[in-house]
């Protein structure tokens, strides 16, 4: 009998800490932040790394170690260009989106900012990436509005016909039961790979 109370408590407690809920606070400014809490206390974060020392290419091992030092979102601007970066990376969101739309209703989405700045140094190249720009970004956003609980808290895409340099960065609060974030995790990690592959990251 006491061995059969011991596998129910030790079953109804890890049933008790799947249904536990968390928050996870995510913030990309060029660096992510995540910040992970479970019912209210912070359990894991994730602090932006220390900035690395700049390696001089003098040898074909130092170009190596300085490639894989570039973080995902400079690649692809590299490789795209800043609305091509910013496209991708929405088609990567719709991806996920659309594979895990059924599990949507689980989950809390608060505080959503999003900041683009699309800037090129010419009137008529900004004005192109801009648009180009919206077009990715504003069909997934209302998408996430119809398919999920979403409160939006600031949502920037602009165009600087006087600046060289393009800003993007973004944050949120992600509510969920521990649970339903092993289930979804899958999907994104599978989403993610299909992400990398395709973009050569």
């Amino acid at each position: 009998m006491i061995p059969l109370i011991i596998i129910l408590s030790v079953l109804a407690f890890i049933v008790l800490l799947l249904f536990i809920p968390i928050s996870v606070h995510i913030k990309y400014d060029g660096d992510f932040f995540v910040k992970l809490k479970i019912a209210g206390i912070k359990a894991y974060e994730v602090e932006p790394d220390a900035d690395i020392e700049e390696l001089k290419p003098d040898t074909e091992s130092d170009k190596k170690a300085k490639k894989q030092t570039e973080k995902a979102f400079d690649k692809l601007k590299k490789k795209y260009g800043f609305a091509g970066a910013v496209k991708e990376i929405f088609v990567f969101i719709k991806s996920v989106l659309e594979r895990l739309k059924g599990s949507f209703r689980h989950i809390a989405i608060r505080k959503l900012c999003l900041d683009i700045k699309v800037a090129s140094g010419e009137a008529a190249t900004t004005a192109i990436d801009y648009g180009a720009v919206c077009a990715a970004v504003y069909p997934v956003l209302t998408f996430i509005d119809g398919i999920a609980n979403v409160k939006m808290k600031s949502i920037n895409v602009t165009a600087d016909f006087n600046s060289d340099n393009s800003d993007f960065g973004f944050s949120l609060v992600v509510r969920i039961r521990v649970v339903y974030l092993i289930v979804m995790a899958f999907g994104v990690f599978s989403e993610y790979n299909k992400f990398k592959t395709r973009n050569e990251l």
